[in-house]
């Protein structure tokens, strides 16, 4: 028997062991950090050319805005937005294929790393890092990006997704006609 990658993916506390190959549906983990000076510049300059380029991997829904007010020492111009994007499975090498056109259109440089074995436990794996310290001065300006295409195991717990974000709201893109793209759901 082939010997499985020991690659960091972060599961849920209550995942139960298996040696059955994962044959599920997965998800797409945004985790997007934007220079700009306030929340209304990021609604309605940086969200939506994001989205022109990615879609809306929140599904409408808005992206989840992280506070990271409990951390004094972070860099006050940088604004930090997530999202999970649900992925029908089971797996098949077109997930990645539109995963990998989806985070190229963003940037051309990433570092990744990956576990491309469908017959893995914990399914396929692939974790994405982009950075770049002076962004361009055109929209969107990402600073960081983290972009993980993982099994999702939600239906385990019950739990909407497979990690928790802590201090967000949602956060919506501004239409042209001044309503939002996504309507928040409360918080649970």
């Amino acid at each position: 028997m082939a010997k499985h990658s020991e690659l960091h993916q972060l599961l849920p506390s209550d995942l139960p062991p298996s040696s059955e190959p994962f044959a599920g549906d997965y998800e797409i983990f945004w985790s997007i950090y934007v220079r700009c000076t306030n929340l209304r510049k990021l609604r309605e300059v940086h969200i939506p050319a994001i989205e022109a380029l990615i879609g809306q991997p929140h599904g409408g829904q808005g992206w989840l805005y992280e506070n990271e007010n409990y951390n004094e020492n972070r860099d006050r111009s940088l604004k930090r937005i997530i999202a999970v994007q649900p992925v029908e499975g089971p797996y098949n090498d077109r997930l990645i294929l539109d995963f990998m056109k989806a985070i190229y259109s963003l940037s051309s440089f990433w570092a990744i790393q990956a576990r491309l074995d469908p017959s893995h436990p914990h399914g396929v794996y692939l974790s994405a890092r982009f950075t770049q310290e002076a962004p361009s001065s055109e929209a969107p300006a990402i600073v960081d990006a983290l972009v993980e295409f993982e099994a999702n195991f939600t239906d385990l717990g019950g739990r909407e997704f497979g990690r928790h974000f802590g201090t967000t709201r949602r956060i919506s893109a501004t239409m042209p006609d001044g309503s939002e793209a996504g309507r928040a759901k409360p918080r649970r």
